[in-house]
């Protein structure tokens, strides 16, 4: 059995994964995705995977919690698309305001510049994007994107 393969495993008997993202993972594994395999980063959060599949645009963001509470929210990235699509139906001086209001909270961008290609940019971006979170009562958070 490979080192992958038992980290893989490893990781489900712990309860840091569920089968799910488990069997997803040696699936990638025996396919042969270069990328699907945990991560070797140097972070605290070495043990997890980086998603079930981080190859090709992410279709979901994920949402885990693990430890006393568990939480775990599947959200489709095509909301980000629909969004987008949204704003074109703000009126113009509905906008202005939106945007002066953000940039007097720190976020200075100007809605109306955002075009299609540049969410599908953002979307593929967010496939390398992971959170974790390590709290002192047990939990652990952890949010990317597959």
């Amino acid at each position: 059995m490979n080192e992958d393969r038992k980290r893989i495993l490893g990781m489900l008997a712990e309860g840091k994964i569920t089968a799910d993202e488990a069997d997803l993972l040696l699936d990638s594994l025996e396919s042969g995705a270069e990328a699907a395999a945990p991560s070797t980063a140097s972070s605290a959060s070495s043990d997890w995977p980086t998603g079930p599949s981080v190859s090709g645009t992410p279709k979901f963001m994920y949402v885990k919690v693990t430890g006393k509470d568990t939480v775990d929210v599947k959200v489709p990235l095509a909301l980000l698309r629909t969004g987008l699509k949204l704003t074109s139906l703000i009126p113009p001086q509905a906008m202005d305001q939106i945007n002066e209001s953000m940039g007097e909270r720190g976020m200075s961008f100007d809605l109306n510049n955002i075009k299609p290609e540049d969410i599908e940019d953002i979307i593929t971006s967010l496939r390398e994007m992971e959170v974790n979170v390590h709290s002192g009562d047990g939990d652990d958070i952890r949010v990317f994107c597959a």
